[in-house]
C-alpha cells in the first residue's frame, strides 16, 4: 500500500509572471520546466559526457540550483535503475541525463525496466551537435566524418547517421522528442514529453544536440500551466461508474483485486478512499504480488491472490469460489502477477476489468484511450474517484444478511515447517523474521532474489509500499533503486524507514553504487545481503551444481563501505548475521542515521516453499 505522504511546501507548478521579452537559455528554461512538472523533485540523476556538458552547466545556474541537485552515479544503468525507483517513491516524474551513445546505450535496460514496470522517467540524452550533423548530410566520400561515440555507417565511404540510436527506444518509450534552432518548436516538444510521461507513466525521451542548451528562449512561456487532467467524457465515466457499482450492489459475494496499475498510474489515493468506503462487513478486499496497494490492516483484507503464488489456499478459495462479482482495479498482465497465468476466474460470474486504457465489462472490451490520438478519455484515477463519489453503500442488497468475510487470515509461522538445525538461517525464518520486523509505513524493496518469492507470505502493516522488478526482473536493480528510493525519501522529508532485501549474486553486478550512499545525502537504508553462494534462483530452475550458478563467494561483504571511504564508520554500520538469534536481536534495534548492512548466511539451495510451488516442484 502506498503511503500519506506529506506533501511538499507547494504542489502548484511555481510560476513567476515575466516580461514577454525577457530570454533565458533553453537548458535553464527545461530544468525551470521539469521542476513545474514535478514540485516534489529535488534531484536529477546522471553521468557527464562531452556531448551533455553545456546542459549540465544549466543545473548549476541560481534558478535552478536552488530547487535541484545532480546526483552522479559510477555508470549509467545504475544511474537509470535509480531513477527509476526515486519516480515511484515521489509519486511523480523522474530525471536521468546521460551522453551520446555510450551513456544512453548503457542506461537502455534500466529504461525498458522501467517501461514495463511503469515507472515515468525522462531520459534527456546530449547528442552530436546540429552542425556536426549537418556535416554529415549529402556528404561527399572524401568529406566523411566518423565522430567518437557514433557508430561508423556499413558503407565506409558514406557518412555515419546521427540519429542511428534514436529508434532503438521506440518500443520502451511513450514518446521521443529531438530538439533543435527552432527555439519555439523546442517549447512545445518539452511540453509534449513532460505531459505524455506523466499521463503514461513510463519513460520519455528529449534528444538535446550539445549546441542547442544556450539558445535563448522566452521566459514567459513558463507562465504557460503545465495540463495534466485527462477527462474529455463525462458521460462515459458516470455510464462505467454506475454500470460497476449496480454490479456490486446486487452481488451477494462481491470481491475488489487491487492491482499494480492503479497505484502506479497515480490512483493510490483514489483507491484507498474507495476500498475504505466499501462495507467492512461484505465486500472481501485482495490485491495482487505486484499490487499489493489495500491496506492490509482492514478487516476485510483477505490477502494476496496470484493464482499458485496466492497468499493461501484459503485466499485462492475466498477469490475464486465464493466471489460471484470481481472488480479488478489496475488489471496488470503478465506471468508473475497471475502466477504464470494460473489464476483461475472461470467461477466467477460478472468480472469487471479496470486497465488505464480499457475498461473489460460485461464481456465488452471498452477503450478508454483513443487509438487515434493516444489521449485517454478519463484517467483510471478519474474513474476511481467516481465510484467513490457514487457509491451508496444503502444501495447494496445483501450486506445485511450475508456473511461474505468467512477468511481471517492470521499470521503463519513458516519456520515451523524447517527441518534444520535451530540456529540455521532458512528463508522460511526469514519470512517470519519480516513479518515481525516491518514497521507501519516502511518502504521496503526486494531484488529479483529467491526471497522475492516469498513476499506474498508477508503481511504488510499498514502503509507500507513495496517495489521490485518482480516482472522484469533485470537482477542488480534493486540496490541503486534503493538508493534513488532513499533519495526521494530525503527529498520529501518525510523520514520513512527505507528496507532492502538484496542478494549476493546480483549485489555483485551493482555493488559500486554503495559509493554513491556514501557521497550523497540520503534517508539511510537498512540492507539485507543474503549470501547463498551464487544464483540461488538459477540453481533451483536448473543445474544447481553448475558452475555458470556460481559467483566468488568470498568476497567480504561487511568491509564494502570502508572499501569505498567509510573507513571509520562515520556514515555506515555493517556486521555479519549467522544464526537466527543473532536475527532475531535485530527485531526491536533502535533506528539509525547510519547505513546499516547485515549480510546474513543462507543455504545455497534454500528457497521459499512458494517457488518451488510456481516451478512445479514442490
Amino acid at each position: 500500500m502506498a503511503p500519506i505522504i506529506t506533501k511538499a511546501p507547494s504542489e502548484e507548478p511555481d510560476i513567476q509572471h515575466v516580461s514577454e521579452n525577457e530570454q533565458i537559455p533553453l537548458g535553464e528554461y527545461l530544468f525551470l520546466r521539469i521542476c513545474q512538472a514535478n514540485p516534489r523533485l529535488r534531484s536529477v540523476f546522471g553521468i557527464p559526457g562531452d556531448f551533455n556538458l553545456a546542459l549540465l552547466e544549466h543545473l548549476y545556474t541560481e534558478s535552478v540550483a536552488e530547487k535541484v541537485e545532480f546526483v552522479g552515479f559510477c555508470n549509467e544503468l545504475n544511474s537509470a535503475y535509480a531513477a527509476d525507483g526515486y519516480a515511484k517513491v515521489i509519486q511523480g516524474l523522474s530525471v536521468l541525463v546521460t551522453t551520446y551513445g555510450v551513456g544512453e546505450l548503457s542506461a537502455l535496460n534500466g529504461i525498458a525496466g522501467a517501461f514495463a514496470e511503469y515507472a515515468p522517467v525522462l531520459h534527456i540524452v546530449g547528442t552530436t551537435s546540429t552542425k556536426q550533423m549537418d556535416q554529415a548530410r549529402g556528404a561527399e566520400p572524401l568529406s566523411v566524418r566518423n565522430i567518437h561515440h557514433l557508430v561508423q555507417n556499413k558503407n565506409a565511404l558514406a557518412a555515419p547517421d546521427h540519429d542511428v540510436y534514436k529508434s532503438i527506444v521506440d518500443n520502451f518509450s511513450v514518446v521521443q522528442e529531438s530538439l533543435d534552432s527552432d527555439a519555439l518548436s523546442n517549447l512545445t516538444k518539452i511540453d509534449k514529453v513532460l505531459t505524455t510521461i506523466l499521463h503514461e507513466r513510463r519513460p520519455g525521451y528529449i534528444f538535446i544536440p550539445s549546441d542547442i542548451p544556450d539558445i535563448m528562449v522566452p521566459k514567459s512561456r513558463l507562465d504557460e500551466r503545465l495540463e495534466f487532467g485527462e477527462l474529455t467524457d463525462e458521460p462515459l465515466l458516470a455510464e462505467i461508474s454506475l454500470r460497476i457499482l449496480e454490479k456490486l450492489y446486487a452481488s451477494k459475494r462481491p470481491s475488489v483485486l487491487g492491482d499494480a496499475l492503479a497505484d502506479r498510474l497515480g490512483a493510490q489515493d483514489a483507491l484507498d478512499g474507495f476500498v475504505q468506503s466499501l462495507p467492512s462487513q461484505f465486500v472481501k478486499l485482495f490485491t495482487t504480488p505486484l499490487g499489493r496497494n489495500i491496506d492490509e490492516t482492514l478487516p476485510n483484507f483477505v490477502g494476496v491472490y496470484g493464482g499458485k503464488l496466492s497468499s493461501g489456499p484459503e485466499v485462492t478459495n475466498a477469490l475464486e469460489k465464493q466471489t460471484d462479482v470481481l472488480l479488478a482495479l489496475g488489471h496488470s498482465n503478465n506471468e508473475i502477477n497471475s502466477g504464470a497465468y494460473s489464476a483461475n476466474y472461470n467461477e466467477i460470474s460478472d468480472y469487471v476489468e479496470v486497465h488505464p486504457d480499457y475498461i473489460m465489462i460485461d464481456g465488452e472490451y471498452i477503450q478508454t484511450k483513443d487509438p487515434q490520438t493516444g489521449k485517454r478519455l478519463f484517467s483510471i484515477a478519474d474513474l476511481i474517484e467516481r465510484l467513490s463519489t457514487d457509491l451508496k453503500v444503502s444501495k447494496f442488497a445483501h450486506k445485511d444478511d450475508i456473511d461474505n468475510i468467512t477468511v481471517k487470515p492470521a499470521l503463519k509461522q513458516f519456520a515451523l515447517q524447517d527441518n534444520v538445525p535451530a540456529e540455521v538461517i532458512t528463508q522460511n525464518k526469514l519470512t517470519d523474521f519480516f513479518n515481525a520486523y516491518l514497521k507501519p509505513n516502511d518502504i521496503l524493496i526486494c531484488e529479483t532474489c529467491s526471497f522475492l518469492f516469498g513476499i506474498s507470505d508477508l503481511r504488510f502493516p499498514k502503509g507500507v509500499s513495496f517495489f521490485s522488478q518482480n516482472f522484469y526482473g533485470s537482477i542488480g536493480y534493486a540496490l541503486p533503486a534503493t538508493f534513488g528510493a532513499s533519495r526521494a525519501e530525503k527529498d520529501l522529508g518525510t523520514n520513512r524507514r527505507v528496507v532492502l532485501i538484496q542478494g549476493d549474486g546480483s549485489a555483485q553486478m551493482t555493488i559500486q553504487e554503495l559509493s554513491t550512499f556514501l557521497r550523497y545525502e540520503t534517508q539511510a537504508p537498512e540492507i539485507f545481503l543474503l549470501n547463498n553462494e551464487g544464483y540461488t534462483v538459477e540453481r533451483v530452475i536448473k543445474g544447481p551444481t553448475r558452475s555458470y550458478n556460481d559467483i566468488q563467494d568470498t568476497w567480504e561483504w561487511t568491509e564494502f563501505f570502508k572499501i569505498f571511504g567509510d573507513k571509520n564508520g562515520e556514515k555506515h554500520e555493517a556486521e555479519k548475521v549467522n544464526t537466527t538469534s543473532e536475527l532475531e536481536s535485530l527485531l526491536g534495534r533502535k533506528s539509525s542515521r547510519k547505513i546499516r548492512l547485515y549480510e546474513l548466511k543462507l543455504a545455497k539451495l534454500d528457497v521459499p516453499q512458494r517457488f518451488k510451488t510456481l516451478l512445479g516442484k514442490d
